[in-house]
């Protein structure tokens, strides 16, 4: 590929991954761009620090979505 690990989409990434499984520091470098990627588009807190109304809502505003 000719993009930079940066400028990759998550679905390139995870190809990426396993077109390279067997090189451990292109491997690894593309896993910690992958998980920082996940890590950053986190939304809530855990459900176990949350409110059951709180949980409840989000669950009912997702359903209304579709």
């Amino acid at each position: 590929m000719n993009k930079s690990l940066s400028q990759m989409s998550n679905r390139e990434l995870r190809q990426y991954l396993s077109e390279n499984r067997n090189d451990e520091k292109k491997f690894r470098q593309a896993l910690e761009l992958l998980m920082s990627k996940k890590m950053e588009s986190f939304k809530y807190p855990p459900p176990s620090e949350m409110e059951k109304e709180e949980i409840e809502a989000i669950f009912q505003d997702k359903l209304n979505q579709k």
